[in-house]
């Protein structure tokens, strides 16, 4: 085992747990975002979708813990569909 394969196991485990991708980029040192992009073929999809209802809710700036619970029931309602 090399320093190298560290460094890769730590990078991936990161993508698993969705660290977001400029986090790892400065984790590892990387001089480009590009470098760091390997290890997101890692990521479960469903962060990916986790990541855009984060950005509709915080475009509809949902006020109540209310209004979240009713975006994650249509979230879930597009999931099934």
């Amino acid at each position: 085992m090399t320093l190298h394969d560290l460094r890769h196991t730590f990078a991936v485990h990161a993508a698993q747990s969705g660290v977001p991708i400029p986090r790892i980029q400065k984790l590892l040192g990387h001089a480009t975002v590009a470098m760091a992009m390997r290890y997101m073929k890692h990521a479960p999809e469903a962060y990916f979708a986790e990541d855009a209802a984060r950005v509709a809710m915080s475009l509809t700036a949902f006020k109540s813990k209310e209004d979240a619970a009713r975006a994650e029931l249509v979230r879930e309602t597009l999931r099934l569909g």
